[in-house]
């Protein structure tokens, strides 16, 4: 069991990584285009998006058709939140009666991670000084955060595959031992470490999009895990406040700063916070690509988490609860980006599309059920899901 001076620690780099996601998860398209949406829509020229797979990325040309691969992105992304709602309520193969000390330490760290109304605005505000930052000051800012998302990938593929790791070992790597400024952590975290930082390596030197979609889908983990919504209110504020931030920065900002500062930073750091996926109907040297940033998963995943919790707490059918109907919002939001910019080629913030698509099938459903005021206010503790319904073993 991870100490909760470790939790502690990873939970301040989830929130430094998320106050800098928004500005980041948008690293797609060339210039010209707007990058904080699935799909890139321009390539002029043979020109190529910063990416992955051993060299630039190739995207969808403006004259291309939409690809079955772009909706295959929706599916992809709903599977990653579904698994990582779940485990964010009940991490893999841990004890959560209420009287194990592994269900108390998780809820202390869930209840550390706790976004509050405030943390809402000053995620926003940080965001965005981030954004200012790296414009500035780009090949400064693009070392730092490269540094900075290469040691978290590391920490982050080490969290996602050590439950599974340690019950194929059957604890035998279990046993703790103490590491200053830590605590106590487990001998498995120093056997999974080296692995973890040399996958991360491979991918700086190879730019592999197959291990950026690793690399990717666990951050996306790690980051649902580690923050988490506990009510209405301040799950409303904080997709409201990301919602005209993506408006701001995208379509305002060039009469501001002269240029638009989204496409600048977003064209100009490559770092692994999108999920990249081949067209189906490109192959061999001409292979292109679709994606999704972590952004668009990440900051409506944190909904969803808090939905899954409110139809444990409340006992409601997980088929007709909070999480099915958001769930649901949120496939037709992004079908919905997908399918307007591939087939007019209209950049746009996918969040225009995924805020309504998630808030008002939440907000509708809690209407309907008389809860309205019992959401907003919050939850604080809950149940657990049993075993036969999780998404793993």
């Amino acid at each position: 069991m991870v100490s909760m001076r470790s939790a502690q620690w990873g939970l301040l780099l989830a929130v430094l990584l998320l106050a800098v996601l928004p500005a980041l998860a948008q690293n797609a398209g060339s210039p010209g285009t707007v990058p904080n949406h699935p799909r890139p829509t321009v390539m002029h020229k043979g020109k190529m998006a910063p990416g992955t797979a051993g060299g630039p990325v190739k995207t969808a040309s403006k004259k291309s058709t939409i690809d079955p691969s772009n909706f295959l992105v929706v599916l992809i992304a709903a599977v990653i939140l579904v698994y990582g709602s779940h485990r964010a309520l009940r991490p893999p193969f841990m004890d959560m009666s209420m009287s194990s000390e592994e269900m108390l330490a998780h809820e202390e760290a869930a209840e550390a991670g706790e976004m509050q109304l405030h943390t809402t605005f000053m995620f926003v505000i940080v965001s965005s000084c981030s954004l200012v930052l790296i414009f500035y000051f780009m090949s400064a800012m693009s070392i730092l955060i490269t540094v900075l998302f290469s040691f978290i990938s590391s920490l982050s593929l080490g969290a996602l595959v050590y439950p599974y790791v340690d019950r194929l070992t059957e604890h035998r790597f279990s046993r703790e031992v103490d590491v200053p400024y830590l605590g106590p952590m487990p001998i498995l975290f120093f056997i999974l470490a080296p692995i973890c930082i040399i996958a991360v390596l491979t991918w700086l030197l190879t730019k592999s999009w197959l291990l950026n979609n690793i690399l990717a889908f666990s951050l996306i983990i790690f980051f649902l895990t580690s923050v988490r919504l506990s009510s209405l209110k301040v799950a409303s504020s904080l997709l409201t406040l990301a919602f005209f931030y993506d408006i701001f920065w995208v379509f305002i900002s060039s009469s501001i700063f002269g240029k638009n500062v989204m496409v600048t930073v977003a064209t100009g750091l490559n770092v692994p916070i999108k999920i990249l996926v081949p067209l189906m109907f490109s192959s061999g040297k001409n292979q292109q690509f679709t994606l999704i940033g972590l952004g668009d998963i990440v900051l409506p995943g944190l909904l969803l988490c808090f939905a899954l919790r409110l139809d444990d707490t409340k006992g409601i059918d997980k088929k007709t609860g909070y999480f099915a109907v958001c769930m649901v919002g949120y496939c037709i939001g992004l079908t919905m980006c997908e399918f307007v910019v591939g087939t007019f080629h209209w950049a746009q913030p996918a969040m225009i599309y995924l805020v309504p698509g998630t808030l008002i099938p939440f907000i509708y459903k809690a209407w309907s059920r008389r809860e309205i005021q019992d959401v907003w206010d919050g939850i604080k503790g809950h149940h657990r899901l049993d075993d036969n319904e999780l998404p793993y073993p």
